[in-house]
């Protein structure tokens, strides 16, 4: 009895980990692939027009922010994942 408490335990926090490792994962993908395209886009826009390069990084500083900020909202909520999910 005492032992399969025990492998309960161990295989419950192993999916937490897993399952928030994924989610990290997912998280950082997305925070690169939207940093990519915001930056690619914002070299295309100061190419097209030379003239609206201030207000174009002001507007790529902006974005990249709320990407960055979105991967760790999901990096707190991996965090509190874990805990919920092993404990008891």
């Amino acid at each position: 009895m005492a032992a399969d408490a025990g492998l309960d335990n161990a295989i419950r926090i192993a999916g937490a980990l897993v399952g928030g490792g994924l989610a990290l994962a997912g998280g950082a993908a997305g925070a690169a692939i939207g940093d990519g395209l915001v930056g690619s886009q914002t070299i295309a826009a100061i190419a097209r027009q030379p003239e609206i390069e201030s207000k174009a990084r002001q507007y790529f500083f902006l974005t990249v922010g709320l990407v960055e900020a979105a991967y760790f909202i999901n990096l707190v909520f991996m965090v509190v994942f874990i805990y919920v999910f092993s404990a008891k």
